[in-house]
């Protein structure tokens, strides 16, 4: 399966929203995804391209007293794009690589 489908049933099946990536010359770079999830919690996916993204869930609370520094108590994970984020949708099996 190709990013371009994986992006897809990431949407479709997995209620994520797509936003472009830029990079730091503001052309896009990759893909940004989030979601919202039951529980006060939030799933992040950011892809530069197959082989590297990163992935985090995260609580969906802000601390007030420390409004700049990043959540505490979230789970992330980095490495090739169907890896990361193979644990979030049923994908048919031999499709990871």
């Amino acid at each position: 399966m190709d990013s371009a489908e994986l992006i897809e049933r990431l949407r479709r099946e997995g209620g994520f929203r797509l936003l472009p990536l830029l990079g730091n010359t503001g052309q896009v770079a990759g893909v940004h995804l989030t979601r919202f999830l039951p529980g006060g919690h939030l799933d992040v996916i950011q892809a530069w391209d197959e082989r590297w993204a990163a992935y985090a869930r995260l609580p969906n609370a802000l601390d007030t007293a420390t409004p700049f520094l990043g959540p505490v108590g979230g789970t992330i994970r980095s490495g090739p794009f169907s890896r990361v984020v193979a644990p979030l949708l049923p994908l048919q099996s031999g499709m990871v690589s």
